[in-house]
């Protein structure tokens, strides 16, 4: 058996974590810019085959359709690359295991990539694309740092089993703050209120007539497309989930942050968190204020995503002694 390092495997692991992370941001741009059609036939370019189109033609939206496509090849190589690397090295099986799962999912993302362009952006599809590249995103956290220097060097500290349920309830949250996001963006509920912090003109939303009039006169008067009640709901309900995960956060401080001071990396992780969540609001207010400028909300999307991978990280590095007896 060839045996590949360790060091080696920890490095490239890394590489495709935060390949993945640009890649999801590429793809907000596509949605922000609305640009999803711009390359219409898959999985050629134009007639062309994808990697031969030529770059004089990588105008306007193509740039970005075009673009995400080469980078979502890439991304596919490496997995393929990780997942063989693995395979051949002394990892533990379950590991092994994993490494494959990410090959398949980002196989499947591949494809429903193609649907999406194939069948005219359906909006069930395209949030499933987006929902399993977050997915997809948390596995390669997930084999990166099994095989961390962290994990390995980790020492034997126990945490609570409260603490660890209610740091995979933060993960669990911002999943399915992330889902209401990918519901918001292609239904285009995205300016569906668009006042901050007022919701339609009102403090406490009734959703009324009055309301649903307020907000359609906003978007007329700024040249944007009108909404229905339901659009209006599912914005409101994201963010609403903003509220519940920034709260959960802060109660999580208080009640845990004394539990993280002789862990460092717990530490830093936390901090990021709390860091990383005031950038996330910042962006969410700037998305709805600039009429979701592209890149502001293509920012929102892939701060989400990092978001989401921190509280695994944090998760993960709470469970050292459970992913041991799993490699032994």
């Amino acid at each position: 058996m060839i045996l590949i390092s360790t060091s080696f495997l920890r490095k490239f692991s890394k590489i495709v974590v935060f390949s993945t992370l640009f890649l999801i941001f590429l793809g907000a741009l596509i949605k922000s810019h609305e640009v999803g059609l711009s390359v219409p036939d898959w999985p050629s370019s134009y007639g062309y085959n994808m990697f031969t189109f030529p770059i004089s033609q990588w105008v306007g939206g193509i740039f970005y359709e075009h673009g995400h496509r080469l980078f979502a090849t890439l991304v596919g190589f490496l997995t393929l690359s990780q997942s063989l690397l693995i395979a051949f090295s002394s990892q533990p099986l379950w590991l092994k295991k994993t490494a494959f799962l990410a090959l398949f999912l980002v196989i499947l993302q591949g494809m429903l990539g193609g649907i999406t362009v194939l069948f005219y952006l359906p909006p069930l599809v395209s949030m499933a694309h987006g929902v399993l590249a977050q997915t997809f995103f948390v596995i390669t956290i997930f084999i990166a740092y099994s095989l961390s220097n962290a994990r390995s060097n980790k020492n034997d500290k126990k945490y609570s089993k409260e603490l660890k349920n209610n740091a995979l309830l933060f993960c669990g949250l911002i999943y399915a703050q992330l889902i209401l996001g990918a519901l918001m963006r292609h239904t285009a509920s995205g300016l569906a209120i668009p006042d901050f912090p007022t919701v339609g003109g009102q403090w406490l939303p009734t959703f009324s007539d009055e309301m649903m009039n307020n907000i359609n006169v906003i978007l007329f008067e700024n040249d944007l497309d009108l909404v229905v009640r339901a659009q209006s709901l599912i914005h409101f309900l994201h963010r609403l989930g903003a509220v519940v995960v920034s709260s959960f956060l802060i109660y999580f401080f208080v009640y845990y942050r004394s539990y993280f001071n002789h862990d460092r990396l717990s530490s830093k992780i936390f901090n990021l968190i709390i860091f990383v969540i005031v950038i996330q609001v910042v962006l969410g207010v700037s998305t709805v204020m600039s009429q979701k400028a592209p890149f502001i909300a293509s920012f929102h999307v892939v701060t989400g995503a990092a978001l989401l991978g921190l509280s695994v990280l944090l998760y993960l590095n709470l469970i050292p002694n459970e992913l041991r007896r799993r490699a032994l």
